[in-house]
């Protein structure tokens, strides 16, 4: 086995850590964004109990005169002359996305990288694993799903290269084999902690949250909302 300079490890070691960091730091502020954002709108849904009850109450009643004037047409649709039952659309087998856009060849060369690389990282091969290699198993068998659905071989490839030129994944915690697996892992982690972040923030009840006016003036506009969408959907329910 080829061994690398103790230097090389050195900068793979602070590269590591300064990922588990900035992990840490997104988790920790997505946490507290999230249990901010509960207890607003938990506060938010306690005030406007009354108004969300009798909204949906009503949207549901709306709901189910349009489907019975819907199936009343159809019943009329029916005694027509020329009338046909609708036929639905036909379900195909989507296990393999692009088998019509890569060649025999290449179908099986993804099929066998697939499962060579899969043996040796799925979760459920590793029953006493800990939390932690568990959590990189998972993430390495995400990427090989998704590489193999998308037909993506360049990609599978060099992953099947990752896995199977170093020890199992079990023993890939050591120094020697695991730093490049592990950065990917938390690149993935800290990749998808930011998406979550951005979401959140991209989201109306965040909008709501992040404004300067206080939760007594948002509840009572919110209240104003509801009631003028309550009087329309009266309307339409008489």
């Amino acid at each position: 086995m080829l061994l690398l300079p103790d230097k090389f490890y050195d900068a793979e070691h602070k590269e590591i850590v300064s990922l588990k960091n900035e992990t840490a730091l997104l988790e920790a502020e997505l946490n507290l964004l999230e249990t901010a954002i509960a207890n607003f709108q938990s506060e938010i849904r306690l005030e406007l109990a009354a108004q969300i009850l009798l909204f949906r109450e009503l949207t549901d009643i709306y709901k189910n005169r349009k489907k019975a004037k819907k199936q009343k047409r159809m019943e009329q649709r029916k005694r027509g002359k020329n009338y046909k039952q609708p036929v639905g659309l036909k379900r195909t087998d989507a296990s393999f996305t692009t088998e019509n856009l890569v060649s025999a060849d290449e179908r099986q060369e993804i099929k066998r990288l697939y499962k060579e690389a899969i043996l040796q990282v799925h979760p459920d091969k590793l029953t006493d694993a800990d939390e932690a290699l568990h959590q990189l198993a998972t993430a390495l068998t995400a990427q090989l799903n998704g590489f193999y659905n998308s037909g993506n071989l360049e990609e599978l490839n060099r992953l099947h290269h990752d896995i199977t030129s170093k020890k199992p994944v079990a023993d890939s915690f050591e120094k020697e084999n695991n730093w490049r697996l592990t950065v990917r892992f938390l690149q993935q982690q800290k990749q998808q902690l930011r998406q979550d972040l951005q979401q959140i923030k991209a989201s109306e009840i965040y909008n709501l949250y992040n404004s300067n006016n206080d939760t007594d003036f948002i509840i009572n506009n919110l209240k104003i909302q509801f009631e003028a969408r309550i009087e329309a959907l009266k309307k339409r329910t008489k």
